[in-house]
């Protein structure tokens, strides 16, 4: 297990409340972090609610006993916690390399809080180290791939073992594109959202409130960046 990731996790677990509605997250970190929440709520006698951000984590948080719940069946999420295939010096990130973009963007956007457990190695000055994974829906798929290609953006469908097309949790196809050449990424955001058969994209732009970064202890909280 990544020390720096537990780490991470562990500052994470601290900063949720008893009594909270907590937003799970997808992949190995946040798979640590819901670890430790399901031994301190147990140790503690915590009252918390989840609400899972794939299949593969409400599978995971009910096998550690934790209580999740559908998204629909809350009124609110005080606090999500997950973690970020990139993020930059503005707590922008790209998040989805587990394919649960979708849904953990649902689940952010609708939580007071969102908290992302990292390493250093996912910090860097601007996005593009990592492939931004675009959610398409399987009709016309090969024309969205189409377009990806005229903006320049360098589409490659992301494939399983067995060479056939990843497919989400809802059923759709995962676009991964390139996106050192953009300049204009809140611009990109749109232009992607607006294009017709993209269900979600994998820029979280103005969501994050706060990084830990495990390896060296950090906290950056959004509020105190000091924007040039």
């Amino acid at each position: 297990m990544n020390d720096d990731k537990v780490k991470a996790a562990q500052m994470a677990v601290e900063l949720i409340p008893n009594q909270a509605i907590v937003g799970l997250g997808s992949g190995s970190t946040a798979s640590i972090f819901i670890d430790l929440l399901a031994k301190k709520a147990h140790e503690e006698q915590m009252d918390i609610t989840c609400v899972a951000t794939s299949v593969q984590t409400s599978q995971l948080a009910l096998g550690f006993g934790l209580k999740v719940v559908d998204i629909d069946a809350v009124d609110r999420i005080d606090v999500t916690v997950d973690g970020a295939d990139e993020v930059d010096g503005n707590l922008n990130g790209i998040k989805g390399g587990g394919a649960a973009l979708l849904f953990e963007k649902i689940v952010a956007t609708n939580s007071t809080k969102n908290i992302w457990i990292v390493d250093s190695s996912k910090q860097h000055q601007r996005l593009g180290s990592y492939r931004l994974p675009v959610e398409v829906v399987k009709f016309g798929v090969h024309h969205v791939f189409n377009y990806l290609k005229t903006r320049d953006l360098k589409p490659v469908y992301r494939q399983q073992e067995d060479g056939n097309y990843l497919t989400t949790d809802s059923g759709n196809y995962i676009i991964d594109v390139d996106i050192t050449g953009q300049e204009d990424l809140p611009q990109l955001a749109q232009d992607l959202k607006a294009l017709t058969g993209v269900v979600e994209h994998g820029l979280f732009i103005d969501i994050c409130d706060v990084l830990l970064v495990g390896n060296t202890g950090q906290a950056i909280y959004k509020d105190q960046l000091t924007h040039s």
